[in-house]
C-alpha cells in the first residue's frame, strides 16, 4: 500500500492488524512504541489520540493498558532500520516461540529495510525477499511504501506509476490511498490485482470513512445486495 506522508497508511495497516485478530508480526520501522501504543489505544477505545497521549504524560494508563491488551495477537519489532538478515532472525524467533508463522506480516515501511544495494536495486531486493517470505510461510505480507513527488500532497489519486522506485512487479495486490478533499474519507484505489479488478490509473476502488483524531478508519464492508 502506497500513499503520501500523513494520509493514513500506517493507521490503515494498524486497523488491519488489530481487527483481523490473527497472529501478526508488525515491523514498525517508521513508528516507535509510544506512537503505536497511543494509536492502538485510541483505535480500540474510540478516545481521541490527544486524550491518550495526555494520559500517558500523567502516567494514568491503566484503562488503556487493558484496552491494548486486546491486541496482544500483534508482536511488534521497533528496529528503525532492520536488515533482511535481522528480519529473518525475527521470523525464526517467532516460529520457535509460537510454533507457527504469523498469518499477517506488516512492514512499515519497505524503504526502511536496510539493503546493501542502493536505490532501486535495494528496494527490488527487499520486495523480492518479501515475495519469497509470503510464498514460504503462506502469510499475508503487507508492505507500506511511499509515492513520487507528484503525489506527495496526498489529495489526488495515486496511479500505479506513482509508486516510488517502481516496485510494483512482484506484489500480487497494490493499493494506493489519498485523502478526499473536503470530506472525512480515505480513497483507496486498487491499481494492481492479479486476482480481480483493478485500474492502473487509480480510478477503481472505494472510499472509507476516516477520523484520524481518533485513529478510526472504516473497516466494515457494505452489506451484500
Amino acid at each position: 500500500m502506497a500513499a503520501a506522508p500523513g494520509v493514513g497508511k500506517s493507521v490503515f495497516a494498524l486497523t488491519l492488524a488489530i481487527w483481523a485478530g490473527v497472529p501478526t508480526l508488525y515491523i514498525s520501522a517508521d513508528s516507535d512504541a509510544a506512537t503505536q501504543y497511543a494509536r492502538a489505544a485510541s483505535m480500540i477505545t474510540g478516545h481521541p489520540v490527544a486524550m491518550v497521549q495526555a494520559a500517558i504524560e500523567r502516567n494514568e494508563v491503566e484503562h488503556y493498558d487493558a484496552a491494548v491488551d486486546g491486541a496482544r495477537h500483534i508482536k511488534f519489532v521497533f528496529d528503525s532500520s532492520p536488515s533482511i538478515d535481522d528480519l529473518n532472525r525475527q521470523m525464526l524467533a517467532y516460529g520457535w516461540v509460537y510454533g507457527q508463522w504469523p498469518q499477517l506480516i506488516i512492514v512499515d515501511n519497505a524503504s526502511n529495510i536496510y539493503s546493501e544495494q542502493e536505490g532501486f536495486a535495494g528496494l527490488e531486493e527487499v520486495m523480492d525477499w518479501l515475495h519469497q517470505l509470503a510464498r514460504k510461510t503462506s502469510s499475508c505480507v503487507v508492505a507500506l511504501h511511499h509515492v513520487t513527488g507528484d503525489y506527495e500532497t496526498g489529495d489526488i489519486p495515486v496511479p500505479l506509476s506513482g509508486l516510488r522506485g517502481k516496485i510494483s512487479k512482484l506484489p500480487a495486490l497494490v493499493l494506493t490511498a489519498n485523502r478526499v478533499f473536503g470530506e472525512p474519507r480515505l480513497n483507496v484505489a486498487v491499481v494492481k490485482n492479479r486476482s480481480g479488478l483493478a485500474a492502473a490509473n487509480g480510478s477503481f476502488g472505494t472510499r472509507l470513512g476516516m477520523d484520524l483524531s481518533r485513529m478510526w478508519i472504516e473497516s466494515k464492508l457494505p452489506a451484500a445486495r
